[in-house]
Order: structure tokens, then sequence, then C-alpha cells
């Protein structure tokens, strides 16, 4: 009986949503901004939404735990010449928000209007990524895009991961609202040699892992079945680009050794199809790549000083002063161990910190995931010449 209402609950929604011009059903555990509504009102919803849905890792902390993964706007300050060039914030996979949450904070102190959206079956339970489709991400990034445009004299797409795939996806035919593109460690293929599988294996399989997570602005597990929903998004990313080059400028960050995307991947498409002059790629690494591109920059990434390998997936758009995820936040990424091992890798600050790999496996035993980014400044003020010279 449960079942049958949720199905029938589906379906008005969807009747309803026809009227307004959209085709897709939505997830019951989702909240999307609609055409036309303001953001303030959009944030309103948001936050009834998460009230009644997130799953609180302490029900004495609720306040800060949703606004973790609550969607946000920054405006420039009245003090700044220009005040109508927008950038819109998209989270990647398993994240929220708060995943750009810093970044938006800087480029909002360099004049620019951001705004980060919820992408569906984030920011609650890991659980509500089981039936989420990737037209809802669609639908999602579409109408936020469509909304924000209308307010705006210029507007770039900001995209983490997987945000930057649905960017990518959004300009293949849509590049009359955009004026570019800033991507963070993009995806357009996971990072395996069996990431093919994850269609096939949706259907029967739910999890390849199920943990609870420790960590309330992120999911500790992801289900097969959205694990297959990236892999389509980032195919038909791929086909996109292949059929038509990416004209518009495009500035893609990145680490060499990231383990989640296949940065070789992205910077092949980078060269042959992202063929926009101002377009650049700032590549950190811990050993020279010598890519054949001129547009493509390349920084050491090894710090011997701040004991780091190399930066992660996670690390490059994220501020080495931010409280949760910083080089002295509260949290410290150690996903990649269980039990005595994560206790050792919670507990060693001493320890090194990178990505998962030889690496870092040979400079400590219980090294962590960096989840920041020692040149975030740097980066932050390339980001705003690259926007503020094409607006």
């Amino acid at each position: 009986m449960k079942h049958f209402l949720k199905i029938r609950k589906q379906l008005v929604l969807g009747a309803l949503l026809s009227v307004t011009g959209f085709s897709q059903l939505v997830a019951s555990e989702s909240v999307m901004p609609l055409p036309g509504q303001t953001f303030a009102d959009y944030l309103v919803t948001a936050d009834t939404f998460l009230s009644d849905n997130k799953k609180w890792l302490d029900p004495n902390n609720k306040t800060i735990e949703k606004a973790a993964v609550m969607p946000f706007e920054i405006k420039p300050a009245e003090s700044c010449e220009r005040q109508d060039v927008g950038v819109l914030l998209l989270h990647g996979l398993s994240d929220s928000p708060y995943s750009l949450r810093s970044m938006g904070e800087a480029l909002a102190k360099q004049c620019l209007w951001v705004r980060a959206v919820l992408l569906p079956g984030h920011g609650t339970k890991a659980e509500d990524l089981i039936d989420v489709d990737r037209s809802e991400w669609r639908q999602t990034t579409r109408v936020a895009i469509e909304n924000f445009a209308a307010e705006t004299d210029s507007l770039y797409l900001a995209g983490f991961s997987t945000g930057a795939a649905l960017a990518l996806d959004y300009v293949k035919q849509n590049t009359a609202d955009v004026k570019g593109l800033v991507l963070f460690s993009p995806l357009l293929k996971i990072n395996s040699s069996i990431d093919w599988l994850s269609p096939y294996l949706a259907p029967v399989l739910t999890w390849l892992e199920h943990k609870e997570s420790d960590d309330y602005a992120k999911y500790a597990s992801i289900p097969v079945p959205a694990i297959a929903q990236a892999y389509e998004l980032a195919a038909e990313v791929r086909d996109g680009l292949e059929d038509q080059n990416m004209t518009l400028p495009t500035f893609v960050v990145m680490s060499a050794e990231d383990s989640t995307v296949d940065s070789h991947v992205t910077l092949d498409f980078f060269k042959r199809t992202m063929v926009n002059a101002h377009s650049k790629v700032w590549l950190y690494s811990n050993q020279a790549v010598d890519f054949d591109d001129a547009r493509v920059q390349e920084f050491n990434a090894y710090n011997e000083d701040l004991r780091i390998t190399g930066l992660s997936h996670m690390s490059a758009h994220m501020d080495p002063n931010d409280t949760y995820y910083g080089k002295n936040g509260q949290y410290r990424v150690c996903s990649w161990y269980q039990d005595e091992e994560l206790k050792s890798c919670k507990q060693d600050k001493m320890n090194w910190l990178g990505e998962k790999g030889e690496l870092l496996n040979e400079k400590s035993p219980y090294g962590g995931r960096l989840s920041w980014n020692p040149d975030f400044n740097r980066l932050v003020d390339q980001i705003a010449q690259f926007i503020n010279t094409q607006s």
C-alpha cells in the first residue's frame, strides 16, 4: 500500500509539472527550483524540505548540519562597481552545496554574485540517491540557470565533478544564457576500467558498500544506481563534445592524481574539443605531465613542509581556512580506512595528506585525503580574472 501511494504521489506531481512545462517525474525525496521562482522562495522550500527529511548525525546539532547542505546565495558588496555578473555553483555526486561554499564566498569577495543549488537526492541521506534519475539533475540545473540568467547580465557556471558534467551537458545545446564555464575536477569519465558495468549492476545491486557517514556535509556511500546515472551522464557529455566542439571559454582545475575521475581523459577532451583560445587548464601534479597544449599550466602539488603528496579529487577548490574541511578544520577525510586504522588517520595530525595511492602509502601508514588547496587564494584570483576578462 505504501509503495502504491508513493507511485500515485509521483504521478500526481508529474501531472502538475507537465502543466508548467516539465516532462519528467520528480522524486518525492527531492526539492527543485521552479521556473520563475525567486531564489529566496527556493531557499524557504529547501529549508523546510531539509528540516523534514535530513538524517541528522547529532539531533542537537540540527542548525549547523542543515546549514551545511542548504543551497545558498551571496551577493556582491554594494561597493562593487558591477553587481550583475553571476556564478552558479553545481556540486558533485554524494556532496552538497557545502563542497563549494568556501569557493563561493571567495568569489563573492571578488564582486561576483554567487548561487548554489541542491541537486536531487542530496543533502538528506544516501538512500535518497537510489531512485534519483539524471533527468532530475538536468532539470534542476536548467531551471536554476534560466532563473539566474534572467537576473544577471553575464552568467557563468562553476561545477565540481558531476556538477561540472551537468554544466557541460547544459551548454551543449543552450549557450545563449551562459558566458563561460569553470570546471573543478570535472567528471568526463569515472576513474575505473569497469565503470561501464554500473548500468548493468544497478537493477540488481543497490550498494557496493554501505556505511554510515560521520560527515554531515557529504554521504559516505553512493548507491550503484546513482553511480550508473553519473556514468551515463559522463558518457553523454563525451558524446556531445565529440559531436560539437565547446566554443565557450572554459577554465578547468584538476589534479593529475585524481582517483575519482580520469584526468587523462579530461586532458584529451580539453585539447581536442574545448577550442576557445581563452580556455585553460590549471593542472596540479606531484610529477610533471608535460601535456602538449600551451593552454595547460602545470603546478607542483608535492609539498614536504605541508606533508602533501598531491591534490585529491575534492581539494582543488577548497579554502585551507575552511572551518570544516580546511587545514585546521573540524573534519579529516579518512574514508578509505575502517575501525582502528580510521581512528589512527583521524587522530594523527602529523600524517601526510593527498590522494590515495602508492606515494601516500609510502609517506604515512594512515595518510588522509587532502581536502583543501594550499594554492587556493591564487586560484581564486585567476578564476575572477578569467570571468572578468570575458564579461
